[in-house]
């Protein structure tokens, strides 16, 4: 008998028009975010994959122009290294059209190079880039509103309602039914796009994939106990449609909005243009003033270099101007190390303020999944900063003995990829959206219980 009734149910729900848009709209836009966030992601691999041979080839050209002199050489000379886009980031693409994923630096002073990157349209990036977890954020609530809005007052507004009253007491069951039917069409239409997307991004199905699926289903459910509180309060479908739309435009855009500008006021960073002005003027002052000025605190910084003659007498040496371009970057120690804290402080104080929002809390880990949040782009920055220190320490001994370029193994140096090595946890993430969902749950179970 049950069984036959939800037969019914879902006979009933695909008898309706609206139920075939939403559903070809979910998979259609599921597709395109598919294709939209690979592509996004391709362009990045091959640029990536360009960059690498360039790098080969500038070498080339720079051992020509530049080979006998190796202290200029390494002045001209770039060395690249690229956060390289993981399996999940095609999903996700999160901040990676924001964030420079790679980053060409010389030994000269790093400050004023991490921050180099593509010129972009802000009209695009205000836009976004459309991906897979783009569709799951904004339009899966839009088709779960649209399919469970007048589950009761349509009924009410038809006149059905009253005779289902007067004919059986399990008036609940009945709208439980009619929920359950339309949350396991909207499930297996998750279901559907990430198994797509697992074949079409090439995923593993592994603890990832699993956290992902947990994730979003998580997210649809919270979406469906949002549609379900407004239903228990009984009122007419018009506000219904109106109330639940406006909970969208309130969760998905204006508190997203309004954190950034939060976020922006509560921790401004004006360190980040004084880290530019001190990173240029601890190595531009430099020209002025006594050569020890500049060698004093580089042989503190680097006390195994003082091994290596310094050509005092000369009016120039490179020993001495990378001596400046360090002690440029030591000079902006300060600023950076306050850049980072208050971007680790912005970081902190959206994940507190994301646990009661899961729109937030979804895009949040995802992204961090995928390794194309803040933290992983922070994360990419420390590593260039590693690199560049490791070629630094490398190619000195060479420069300040005046040594031959060809005694060197410039030429082994191509552009290194960064990797993270670490795998996220976000259970706060799951355990905030279930416990969201939950709550919600149990107001609207009670609310229609009263009013039933």
């Amino acid at each position: 008998m049950n069984k036959s009734i939800y037969i019914l149910e879902f006979k009933l729900f695909f008898r309706n028009s609206a139920t075939w848009m939403g559903i070809i709209l979910l998979i259609l836009m599921g597709f395109a975010g598919l294709y939209f966030g690979k592509t996004f992601i391709e362009k990045q691999e091959q640029v990536i994959t360009k960059a690498a041979s360039l790098q080969k080839q500038q070498t080339r050209q720079n051992i020509a122009h530049f080979g006998n002199d190796i202290g200029l050489f390494f002045y001209h000379n770039k060395f690249s290294l690229a956060n390289t886009p993981g399996a999940w980031a095609a999903f996700a693409n999160g901040q990676r059209d924001v964030n420079p994923y790679l980053i060409s630096v010389t030994m000269l002073g790093l400050e004023g190079q991490l921050y180099d990157t593509d010129l972009s349209n802000p009209l695009s990036l205000l836009l976004g880039k459309m991906d897979l977890s783009f569709v799951f954020i904004f339009l899966f609530p839009l088709v779960i509103i649209a399919f469970s809005y007048n589950l009761l007052s349509e009924q009410k507004e038809s006149g059905i309602w009253p005779l289902l009253k007067a004919q059986t007491d399990k008036t609940f069951t009945i709208i439980w039914r009619k929920i359950l039917v339309r949350l396991v069409v909207i499930f297996v239409l998750a279901l559907l796009l990430m198994l797509v997307a697992g074949i079409y991004l090439q995923l593993p199905f592994d603890g990832t994939f699993a956290t992902v699926m947990t994730l979003i289903l998580l997210y649809l459910a919270f979406w469906f106990a949002v549609a379900f509180v407004a239903i228990s309060l009984h009122k007419s479908s018009s506000f219904n449609a109106s109330a639940l739309i406006a909970v969208w435009v309130l969760l998905c855009i204006v508190v997203p909005a309004s954190l950034n500008l939060l976020l922006t006021k509560k921790y401004p960073v004006p360190e980040a243009l004084q880290n530019v002005i001190n990173q240029r003027e601890g190595y531009h002052e430099k020209w002025d003033m006594d050569k020890s000025v500049t060698m004093a605190p580089f042989f503190k910084h680097y006390p195994q270099l003082k091994k290596y003659p310094f050509p005092e007498e000369k009016t120039f040496s490179w020993y001495w101007y990378y001596g400046m371009q360090q002690m440029g970057d030591d000079s902006a120690l300060g600023s950076r190390v306050l850049i980072e804290k208050k971007l680790a402080s912005r970081q902190n104080f959206t994940e507190t303020v994301a646990l009661f929002f899961p729109s937030i809390q979804l895009q949040l880990g995802v992204n961090e999944l995928a390794g194309t949040d803040l933290d992983s782009h922070l994360n990419f920055q420390q590593a260039v900063r590693k690199y560049h220190e490791t070629i630094r320490l490398h190619f000195y001994p060479a420069i300040f003995t005046n040594g031959e370029l060809k005694n060197t193994d410039i030429e082994n140096y191509k552009l290194e990829k960064y990797v993270p090595k670490d795998v996220p946890v976000i259970w706060i993430n799951l355990l905030s959206i279930t416990t969201l969902t939950v709550i919600l749950a149990g107001v609207g179970y009670f609310s229609l219980r009263k009013r039933i």
